[in-house]
């Protein structure tokens, strides 16, 4: 677990679960097994970072006394939820499918130009990527593409993953990709 709680790879989901609808600690703790079966949640993690959140401003909770306090998400919380998913489609390891899947979740907390640059910007580094990873395996020469095979397999989930979303850069920029209403 990060040093600082705030950093830890729960925040994101925990708060684009709240915002999609405010919820009660353990509602949110089932939700984010049954969603995020690829993330290791614990209870006592998800009750801690909740009270994290709303010691930092980003929840807010009511009532304040009681095991069912209900979890909204603040002004400040949904800025800290764009900006996280911002950051990670846009400068996130290439490598970390776990929290890119978890960030695209909640495209729609960004604007759709601002999602679309995030998105291209991703588009370009997996260009530099597969460029690199041609070159590396050009310069490996005559050997065996078994003893490279984990190269080959990268560059080409790579290649998948640009394709995939040069398709969905195109689908938000000429608004064919549905877009949830702006929630102020």
């Amino acid at each position: 677990m990060p040093t600082n709680a705030l950093a830890n790879p729960l925040v994101l989901p925990i708060l684009g679960l709240v915002a999609e609808q405010p919820g009660h600690a353990y509602a949110l703790f089932s939700e984010l097994r049954s969603r995020y079966a690829y993330i290791s949640v614990r209870n006592s993690t998800v009750y801690t970072l909740l009270n994290t959140l709303v010691e930092a401003g980003w929840l807010h909770s009511e009532p304040r006394d009681t095991d069912r306090q209900t979890f909204q998400l603040t002004s400040a919380g949904r800025q800290a939820l764009a900006e996280r998913v911002e950051h990670e489609l846009r400068d996130g390891a290439l490598g970390n499918r776990t929290a890119f899947m978890t960030a695209l979740a909640y495209l729609g907390i960004l604007t759709p130009t601002e999602a679309a640059a995030a998105l291209q910007s991703r588009v370009n580094r997996i260009h530099q990527e597969e460029e690199r990873l041609a070159s590396a395996l050009d310069e490996a020469g005559s050997v065996p593409e078994l003893h490279m095979i984990e190269t080959h397999y990268y560059r080409d989930q790579l290649n998948h993953e640009r394709s995939w979303l040069d398709a969905t850069v195109r689908r938000i920029r000429s608004n064919t990709l549905a877009w949830p209403s702006r929630k102020s």
